[in-house]
């Protein structure tokens, strides 16, 4: 054998054996990839497991006879969950359970895609806050064709086939803040004030008019002397942020800023305050509010805000499900249920009790 021949042999060994090392190596990494891979499958699967485990708490579950929805387009604000809440106790109550409808859902679902949702589901009852929308109107029909009561909260549908509605009486609303108004106008020996009424776009036309009308009888029969003016204006709800900028516009937009805001929902009274806040216009602008939230309370401790009208929204959500079990239960129902409400100001602001608050 010459020279050239082992070399060549020396060669294929080497090559053989650099071959035999690559396939132990890849072998190797293989097993340990695999070995990895079956350990994090194990832990992932232990992990939501546990995960599991704790958010159904044992294996035990309860039954309910009945299952309601609710629904609104402004679950997020504190009136909403307050309304829910004491619709949620009231239920359990009566053995009952209710969802609020549209968490952790997509925010372009609208009142009649929820309605929709509920009617498929074929749920028991559905409370859900009413609008002037003809859509909401006609989803209600098709829910009470389909067997489901309806109930309207805060404002009203009145030609849906809904069974009740619960809510406040508009006139007294009206006349409370028009008698607010004058006490203020009064105090300052006012000779013209501009007055801006800001409505959701979930308040009927026909509560618009009826508040609207009580605001102006009120102030007409308190004889200021004062030439007032009154406009109104509808506040989107439907969309992220669309109350705050058209709010934020009337201090940016208008020629003259108006000497009192009147406000109709928990949500416009907050932009409303923020917005004066932040325009320096505390002192220039009156804000007559609605409901009470820790940060309206903080508000009217500062007197920022003159009042707020405090609905009782515990009452609300109780009698709305009072309503749908009554229904159920006899067939009957009263077709209208007012709710109480109260006027916190500086001098009663001690006696409501709110979780929260602001430093």
């Amino acid at each position: 054998m010459d020279n050239k021949e082992i070399e060549t042999e020396t060669l294929d060994k080497k090559a053989g054996k650099s071959g035999n090392r690559l396939i132990l190596v890849t072998t190797i990494s293989l097993g340990v990839l695999l070995a990895g891979m079956i350990v994090f499958s194990v832990g992932f699967f232990y992990t939501n497991m546990k995960k599991t485990k704790k958010m159904l708490g044992t294996s035990e579950y309860n039954t309910y006879d009945r299952y309601y929805v609710f629904i609104t387009s402004s679950g997020d604000t504190d009136f909403w969950k307050s309304v829910y809440q004491g619709a949620f106790q009231e239920a359990l109550g009566s053995n009952a359970y209710i969802e609020m409808m549209g968490e952790g859902l997509e925010d372009s679902l609208t009142k009649r895609d929820l309605i929709k949702i509920a009617i498929d589901s074929k749920v028991d009852g559905i409370i859900v806050e009413g609008d002037d929308d003809n859509k909401t109107l006609n989803v209600i029909k098709e829910a009470r064709a389909e067997g489901i009561p309806v109930v309207t909260v805060s404002s009203d549908v009145s030609e849906s086939d809904r069974i009740s509605f619960i809510g406040i009486s508009g006139y007294n609303l009206g006349k409370e803040y028009g008698e607010q108004a004058a006490s203020f106008i009064r105090s300052k020996d006012m000779d013209n004030c501009n007055i801006l009424l800001l409505m959701d776009d979930s308040i009927t036309g026909s509560s618009q008019s009826i508040i609207n009308t009580a605001i102006s009888e009120t102030l007409d029969d308190a004889d200021l002397g004062t030439e007032i003016n009154i406009d109104s204006k509808v506040v989107s709800t439907g969309k992220s942020f669309a109350a705050e900028e058209e709010i934020r516009d009337i201090f940016v937009s208008e020629k003259d800023t108006p000497d009192i805001i009147i406000c109709l929902s928990e949500k416009n009274t907050v932009c409303v305050y923020q917005t004066v806040v932040d325009y320096n216009k505390v002192g220039e602008v009156e804000i007559l509010g609605y409901y009470m939230s820790p940060t309206i309370k903080s508000a009217i401790d500062k007197k920022i805000i003159r009042s707020s009208i405090v609905v009782d929204t515990n009452q609300m959500g109780q009698k709305s499900v009072d309503a749908l079990n009554e229904y159920l239960e006899s067939g009957y129902v009263s077709e209208l249920y007012m709710v109480d409400t109260t006027l916190a100001d500086t001098e009663n602001l001690d006696s409501f009790q709110i979780e929260g608050g602001e430093d």
